[in-house]
């Protein structure tokens, strides 16, 4: 089906037409059809929405404020872990289990049924809901006296982190090209720094923790602000199916399965625990520590850029998934060293090498199953957001025995092994929808 927010208005005599006030922008460009696949036309993305063309500001608004007050809501808890032991008269192991586990348990529940929600509401009603329940989570962590109400509010704080990244790059392709889905993906990064960077300052001065839920509230206002005036799918389209059943006999899914980890999960367990590894493993002092990690997040979202940008110049396949080779090398470079001579630039090469395929990841996933771009790629964000429910308290527990480098040796193995198994493009369509599967070897 198509899931673009103006699809409606192709539907309806007089709204939306050439001409008319409501088709006024270049966020109201049409989608191209599911059949216009770049598999289908020579390989070449499609011109327009889903080409190189330059993205509207308000686009670009959309798409930044989008990304930002997700990934803020996301890194908001590990500056103030300490204040809300005290708080609730906890461990930071029980706060570590209420604001990891379950935020990212909560958030895989949701991305089960993202691709349902963005098919049956519209993309931009079900963005509007995840911000919704993402300000009333927030707002209840800042007011609760109650670790039980601390974890309610994460639990619905998780829905934008489920609905976001499965959603609004698939409208970013379709009204913003490749170009807007690297703005998102920068715009993510950056919401991620600074979570860390303004925690941790107003912890520094003393100021108490909840203004810092008050403003992961505010900025996901922000956010929704920025959606007003667009539309939605006005009524459920015909259902497209064949992509699960499909997607579990294609080895071409699980290839880039290990992409989506790469990019998703591991920055999500170095974010973890880069700090206290440096300071532990190699003596870094904790605020030299603090921002090597800012410096991760902060690279990874000016690169995220320059991957778009490269894609839209046709950089070959093979170049951009290859950076993804930089990452494990900065991820070997940490595991043999710690000091800060060398930590600095492993830590750039991870910024870099898990930036530069992330809108390379996603065109590949929407090519997967066109009928149904966001299937794919809800798909594909669950199964990153998983092992990082395993790997955290795993790296943790490596750390607390001394045998940290070796769970980064880890990591860097893994990271080796799915940049070879991504060289190659994922080629055509496993499941053209409605049930059809595409019968193509991988």
């Amino acid at each position: 089906m198509d899931l673009s927010p103006f699809a409606h208005r192709r539907h309806r005599p007089g709204v939306g037409t050439p001409g008319s006030e409501a088709s006024a922008g270049p966020e109201a460009t049409p989608a191209p059809p599911p059949s216009a696949t770049p598999e289908q036309s020579g390989g070449a993305e499609p011109s327009g929405a889903a080409g190189g063309a330059r993205p509207s500001a308000r686009a670009i608004a959309v798409m930044a404020m989008l990304g930002f007050a997700t990934a803020w809501n996301a890194g908001n808890i590990g500056p103030v872990a300490s204040e809300l032991a005290a708080e609730f008269d906890t461990s930071l192991a029980a706060i570590g289990l209420l604001s990891g586990t379950v935020y990212f348990l909560a958030a895989v529940l949701g991305i089960l049924v993202a691709a349902q929600a963005g098919e049956r509401l519209g993309l931009i009603v079900a963005l509007r809901i995840s911000l919704i329940a993402t300000i009333a989570g927030n707002v209840l962590i800042a007011i609760t006296p109650i670790a039980g109400g601390f974890a309610a509010g994460r639990v619905l704080a998780a829905l934008s982190l489920a609905w976001v990244p499965v959603l609004a790059p698939v409208w970013a392709r379709q009204v913003g090209g490749i170009r807007l889905i690297g703005y998102f993906g920068a715009s993510f990064q950056l919401g991620i720094a600074g979570a860390l960077a303004v925690g941790a300052v107003l912890s520094e001065v003393g100021i108490d923790y909840r203004l810092g839920f008050v403003i992961t509230a505010a900025l996901a206002v922000v956010a929704l602000v920025t959606l007003h005036g667009l539309h939605a799918v006005s009524a459920p389209l015909k259902k497209s199916a064949g992509f699960l059943r499909a997607a579990a006999g294609s080895l071409r899914v699980y290839r880039l399965a290990l992409l989506f980890i790469s990019i998703y999960g591991v920055p999500m367990v170095l974010g973890a625990w880069l700090v206290a590894y440096l300071t532990a493993e190699g003596g870094v002092a904790i605020g030299v520590a603090g921002v090597l990690a800012f410096l991760l997040f902060a690279t990874s979202a000016g690169m995220r850029v320059a991957g778009g940008r490269f894609q839209t110049c046709g950089v070959p396949h093979p170049v951009l998934a290859g950076t993804l080779g930089l990452a494990a090398l900065g991820m070997f470079l940490l595991a043999i060293e710690q000091t800060f001579a060398l930590a600095l630039p492993a830590t750039l090469a991870l910024g870099v090498g898990v930036a530069i395929p992330y809108t390379l990841m996603l065109i590949e996933a929407q090519k997967l199953f066109p009928a149904e771009p966001a299937e794919p790629v809800a798909l594909l964000t669950l199964i990153a957001l998983m092992p990082p429910i395993l790997a955290i308290p795993l790296v943790g527990m490596a750390l607390d025995s001394g045998d940290g480098e070796l769970a980064l040796g880890a990591l860097a193995v893994f990271l080796v092994v799915a940049t070879l198994a991504n060289l190659r493009p994922t080629g055509r369509p496993v499941a053209n929808g409605v049930g059809d599967i595409a019968r193509q070897p991988d």
